[in-house]
């Protein structure tokens, strides 16, 4: 039975970072699916939502969001209030942050600029809000995948893959690509500044657990992510990736940098194991041929060998902070 109850007013808010990197094709799919949504919805929401697309003015030249959502989704002026929003320097997460200090609506949802929302996934996102003690809501993202080299790393990759809902629903983790946040709790709770590059969701969801805070995952909110574009940027992504492989080490295993360096080799086995299974097992889930799977094998070997070396180096030459509190974030008027 469809379902027709109102949805609460909402602050979409998205990051124009990781549209610098990926194809302009699917920029323009998550527009596309994002206006698809909003219109599906629309009579159920008796005030209009708010878009927020935030970006880097110094990354980004003036006018190239705009251009997009003119060309793409001009159907989102007159679904969404939208508002375009440049800031100075500010990096993915804290383009969120600074996003939700702005929002003025009692949730605020995240999705990423290359992330295809599906059928269904807004309604999924919000409907556990109807418990008060929920204080965040993840969806389930799955990497898009064309060719063989993205059918490979989709296989690779953390994100779960199509037909693991009850895995998906089972993982403590959180993908800040797909989810919605009470926006006063995450004003006193948003993400943290730390010295690693993409784990600042992990400490986040870690954080307010231990807090006694309540989390909910729903595989029924659905998106699908953008690929790697291409080889250059899958060697760097694997750097940083051992960067923060270490020191999620170093916070949640040992400090020692023996510990560290020896944790690196068992990291490695593990998710060379985990992808080998994937490859062999489930490639038809991505459609990969089984005449690919033993070059997807070399791509997984390679990836995680490059991780290795930077998980390796930050072990051996990194010096890490304690964790810090969480920084209550004023609100800022918009």
């Amino acid at each position: 039975m469809e379902n027709s109850s109102p949805l609460p007013p909402i602050t979409l808010l998205i990051e124009w970072e990781n549209a610098i990197d990926v194809a302009d094709d699917w920029t323009r799919k998550a527009m596309d699916g994002l206006a698809r949504e909003l219109a599906a919805v629309a009579d159920r929401m008796p005030q209009k939502p708010r878009i927020m697309y935030l970006y880097n003015r110094h990354a980004v030249p003036a006018g190239t969001v705009e251009k997009v959502i003119d060309s793409e989704a001009p159907q989102l002026r007159d679904l969404a209030d939208l508002e375009v929003v440049p800031t100075e320097n500010l990096t993915y997460y804290k383009l969120k942050n600074y996003g939700i200090a702005r929002t003025r609506t009692p949730l605020a949802v995240m999705i990423d600029s290359d992330a295809i929302p599906q059928p269904g996934w807004l309604d999924a996102l919000l409907t556990p809000f109807a418990e008060p003690k929920v204080m965040a809501v993840g969806g389930f993202t799955r990497l898009g995948h064309e060719d063989f080299l993205s059918r490979a790393m989709a296989l690779t990759w953390i994100f779960d893959l199509e037909g693991d809902r009850e895995k998906t629903e089972r993982r403590n983790s959180i993908h800040v690509n797909n989810c919605a946040v009470r926006t006063d709790f995450f004003r006193e709770h948003p993400f943290p500044d730390l010295q690693a590059f993409k784990k600042q969701c992990v400490f986040w969801l870690r954080g307010i657990k231990e807090e006694g805070h309540l989390y909910v995952r729903t595989a029924d909110a659905k998106a699908i992510h953008a690929p790697h574009p291409g080889l250059r940027f899958l060697v760097w992504r694997a750097w940083t990736a051992g960067f923060d492989s270490d020191f999620v080490t170093y916070h949640t295993r040992t400090k020692s940098r023996v510990g560290r360096l020896g944790y690196a080799f068992v990291h490695y086995a593990k998710k060379l194991a985990r992808a080998g299974k994937r490859v062999l097992l489930r490639g038809d889930v991505v459609g990969m041929p089984w005449y690919e799977r033993p070059f997807a094998l070399l791509i997984a070997l390679g990836y995680f060998t490059v991780l290795l070396a930077g998980q390796i180096t930050s072990s051996v030459t990194r010096s890490l902070d304690p964790l810090p509190p969480f920084k209550p974030m004023a609100p800022v008027t918009a």
